[in-house]
């Protein structure tokens, strides 16, 4: 849905009356009938319009909601009908949340005196749970299609009744035998929450811990919307409202479908399981990926007061951090995470690499693939081999930085890198991200050195891209790493060089 770009009233120059004016989103315009809306607020007081305003914002959301509804309207044929019923026939049997007499066994009772067949349930029982059919597939209908589906349904609630009148026989018999007497009809189940149903999820997944910590937040963040944690109460209604309010409040669009993917998840769990008839984070709930502004590489005058500001620093993760980002344009965390026995030397080539791995406790990679990058020439000159040397495998290369809460001892680089870039270095150009800028700089770099894609992608540790990429299981070979990684410049030596000509012709 779209969003509310000013959050103001505007004043008709006219009347001088204050409204709600929008411009209808094209996608909205065939069912809304207009490319323009205004909605009156009903008043010239300026300060009473600003009160009326979140009326008037409640009054376009629901209009969306609306407009949603009309655009998924759709006829139902004879399949479409069964497949409804069946679907709300899971949900009945499964969720407890019809209200009570709604499928009591009296209906079975109830007969028309002339023809002998049994009544059909009462009108408002058989819209409520026409609207409920609807819901759990997610669509509006025709007139003609929800006479169809109200006379379908009629049959499935006596259906229903049937089933309850036969458990409460089955129930009777088995209380009679154990000499116990009648028992009253009870639910299988106890209340489904939503902890119960994260902890399901916990238990089947093998998510890193702060993927998990994200899911919880997610879960909990649904739960306060919802004022309940009842999980069989959660409808799509309950969604579209969360996702009105997380917008309200100024979330981005890929910011809610990340929390929506992770809601989604835990619910699929429990429909797997059978505790849930459907996974009402289901369907079109998501929202247009809103593509991220692209940081700008570091230039090689930002290369050399980094990383000249860097050689002075005595904190470990300060002194190194930055020049092993300038020449493998690995992520921060993969680098603030790395161990002495991540060092290491190829016995067949001699070659010096990195290897990016996930094989220990505080280690986490974006991808999950591990992968191996050749150390620099330019590296090795400046003493990061020796960071190694003396110290056990498993020991961290960079014990100043500490682990996060989620314990990965690559989280937080804010609080350590990019802050110092910031503040010490005085690098403050919003359009350059204090890490990632080292990243955009290597991709520019291999391009143009004329580094074939794949050898970039292995390098840098992007996601393959095709299914045949992903064949294989060595990897790019080392030498060929290698070859591309050594023609980087270093922006150091080309700074002295410049200066040292500079000098000359004074």
């Amino acid at each position: 849905m779209a969003t509310l770009a000013v959050a103001k009233p505007w004043r008709d120059p006219k009347t001088g009356i204050y409204k709600l004016r929008r411009r209808v989103p094209k996608r909205y315009v065939p069912v809304a009938g207009d490319r323009l809306i205004k909605h009156s607020l009903q008043t010239k007081d300026a300060s009473e319009a600003r009160r009326r305003w979140p009326l008037a914002l409640e009054w376009w959301r629901q209009q969306e909601v609306e407009w949603e509804k009309a655009l998924n309207t759709v006829e139902l044929d004879t399949d479409g009908i069964e497949r409804l019923i069946a679907r709300w026939h899971d949900w009945a049997g499964y969720s407890g949340q019809a209200p009570d007499g709604d499928f009591s066994p009296s209906l079975l009772t109830a007969k028309d005196p002339i023809t002998g067949n049994f009544y059909r349930p009462p009108q408002d029982i058989i819209q409520r749970h026409v609207e409920q059919a609807l819901r759990l597939e997610g669509i509006a209908v025709t007139d003609a299609s929800r006479s169809r589906l109200a006379d379908a349904m009629a049959q499935a609630i006596l259906g229903e009744a049937f089933a309850m009148s036969q458990h409460q026989a089955d129930v009777v018999a088995v209380a009679k035998r154990s000499g116990r007497g009648t028992l009253p009809f009870q639910p299988a189940e106890e209340t489904l929450t939503l902890d119960r149903l994260l902890k399901d999820w916990e238990t089947v997944s093998t998510v890193k811990p702060r993927t998990a910590a994200e899911t919880g937040y997610a879960i909990e963040g649904l739960a306060a919307s919802l004022g309940h944690r009842d999980a069989r109460r959660v409808r799509r209604e309950d969604l579209l409202a969360w996702r009105a309010t997380l917008k309200a409040a100024g979330i981005g669009n890929n910011t809610w479908n990340h929390r929506l993917s992770h809601v989604r998840r835990v619910f699929a769990v429990a429909v797997d399981a059978g505790k849930l008839p459907a996974n009402p984070a289901d369907g079109p709930l998501s929202l247009k990926k809103t593509k991220p502004a692209s940081w700008l590489p570091y230039s090689d005058e930002d290369a050399v007061s980094i990383l000249t500001a860097a050689r002075g620093e005595t904190r470990p993760s300060i002194r190194w951090a930055h020049w092993v980002m300038a020449f493998t344009g690995m992520r921060v965390a993969e680098v603030l995470q790395l161990t002495a026995g991540d060092i290491r030397q190829d016995r067949e080539s001699g070659i010096w690499f990195i290897a990016i791995n996930e094989d220990s406790a505080g280690k986490s990679v974006k991808t999950g693939q591990s992968r191996n990058v050749p150390i620099h020439e330019t590296l090795v000159a400046e003493g990061f081999l020796g960071l190694a040397n003396g110290h056990d495998a498993d020991a961290p290369l960079f014990p100043d930085k500490k682990a996060d809460k989620h314990g990965n001892r690559g989280g937080r680089s804010w609080q350590v890198t990019g802050r110092w870039v910031r503040e010490t270095v005085g690098i403050t150009d919003r359009r350059k991200a204090p890490d990632h800028s080292w990243r955009h700089r290597m991709e520019d770099e291999l391009r143009a050195v004329e580094t074939p894609e794949d050898v970039r992608d292995a390098l840098l540790g992007h996601a393959r891209k095709t299914m045949g990429r992903t064949y294989g299981v060595r990897g790019e070979a080392l030498r060929r790493l290698h070859t591309a990684i050594a023609k980087i410049p270093n922006p150091m030596a080309n700074t002295i060089c410049i200066m040292t000509s500079n000098d000359a012709t004074d």
